[in-house]
């Protein structure tokens, strides 16, 4: 999404949003596992604390240089080729999964209990050391125990099972979908720009199934951390829908009421070219 898409979404989300936090529900799965006394699994994941909520469905790009969290992508790497063997700690049992959770961190440091499950999708390293990862969420999880905080944090996590989805919920994942599909349009069409048929149109919005559908159109909404990690915390789909459907459509009427402005102005003749001029 463009900045200014965005920036958009962003003040009609701010003018709405209050922070609520939700105790609910969501998935996660790697390392070795166990039941919880709710019967969910638990597992142990190492956790990638940043300024960013990721979401399930979402792709999340990543700039990993610390010492500490190369040797973990790493490992994590473990067996691909282009990986620094010697980074890599083979007696970890992430090593060579490509999962890792990631938790939101605020401005006072303090992280988030409800974080998201990651699958390594590609990589590439620079002659400096660094790597560059693209993460997909594929799941969420509550963290239940933190084991280790240094030299990374490792925790043991729990899923957070998934509601089933109603015809209520698939029905209006199809209204916010085309609402995003008019957001984007407007947003193209305010910046006077030229577009491809993907940037029009993207294959998730015909893809994903309603519950994947409500994670993904959050990560547009990356102006608002707090409203995404309320999304990513909350336990209902149609809830989830719900005030996206709300956001995306203070977006459009916004964009609709500055379109309309923008054509106007720039169809008014000027008034020496009208030949007319106005009276005191």
């Amino acid at each position: 999404m463009a900045p200014s898409l965005q920036a958009a979404c962003a003040a009609r989300c701010r003018r709405r949003h209050t922070h609520q936090a939700a105790s609910d529900d969501s998935d996660a799965s790697t390392g070795s596992q166990a039941e919880g006394s709710s019967g969910a699994r638990r597992s142990t994941l190492p956790i990638f604390p940043l300024n960013v909520v990721a979401l399930p469905s979402a792709t999340v790009p990543l700039m990993i240089f610390e010492a500490r969290y190369r040797v973990l992508f790493s490992t994590l790497l473990s067996g691909m080729d282009g990986v620094e063997e010697g980074l890599v700690q083979h007696d970890c049992d992430w090593c060579g999964t490509k999962r890792f959770g990631m938790c939101y961190l605020d401005n006072n440091g303090n992280m988030s209990s409800v974080g998201t499950q990651l699958e390594i999708l590609e990589f590439a390293g620079v002659p400096d050391g660094r790597l560059f990862v693209t993460g997909k969420g594929r799941s969420r999880f509550r963290v239940i125990e933190v084991q280790s905080e240094k030299p990374i944090i490792v925790a043991t996590v729990e899923e957070l099972p998934e509601e089933p989805e109603t015809e209520e919920v698939v029905a209006l994942a199809t209204e916010v979908a085309d609402l995003l599909r008019s957001v984007i349009r407007l947003n193209i069409k305010m910046q006077n720009i030229t577009a491809t048929e993907d940037q029009l149109e993207p294959e998730e919005l015909a893809e994903l199934g309603a519950r994947d559908l409500s994670y993904w159109v959050g990560s547009f909404f990356s102006d608002v951390t707090l409203l995404q990690q309320n999304l990513l915390e909350e336990a209902s789909t149609l809830r989830r829908l719900q005030k996206e459907k709300e956001v995306l459509s203070e977006t459009v009427s916004y964009y609709s009421a500055a379109a309309a402005l923008k054509t106007a102005f720039a169809s008014s003749p000027d008034d020496t070219d009208s030949g007319a001029s106005r009276g005191s």
